[in-house]
């Protein structure tokens, strides 16, 4: 599979809710996550669990558009523009944008997603 191959299939398992899509587009170990809130995750458990949680929630949606790719034989990198919408428990509703960062890295013959990074869009004023 190659890397834009590898891509896809990791955002469109984050769109259906497919942990297990996921985690074949993942290490076998160690990657590293930055949330928007800069919490910091250096295990693929830890991703896991925190994607297991996440997708157990029925009331979000979210759309990716590609900004920026660049790849090399044995890394590549994508900046995604991300819409996310959530309802809250008291039924506020919730619309988020934010940019996220992956590097993927050639783990022998398949590529594996090692580095995310969600940087929110705020607001200037």
């Amino acid at each position: 599979m190659t890397f834009r191959e590898t891509l896809d299939r990791h955002l469109k398992a984050i769109q259906d809710r497919d942990l297990r899509a996921l985690i074949e587009t993942l290490p076998d170990e160690k990657l590293t996550l930055v949330m928007a809130d800069g919490q910091l995750v250096e295990t693929v458990h830890e991703y896991i669990e925190l994607h297991r949680g996440w997708f157990e929630k029925t009331t979000w949606t979210l759309d990716t558009r590609i900004a920026a790719v660049h790849e090399s034989p044995r890394m590549a990198c994508a900046t995604i523009h991300l819409a996310y919408r959530d309802e809250a428990p008291d039924g506020t509703r919730i619309q988020e944008t934010s940019h996220l960062s992956l590097v993927f890295a050639l783990h022998g013959d398949r590529w594996a997603m090692v580095l995310d990074q969600n940087t929110p869009i705020r607001a200037r004023g």
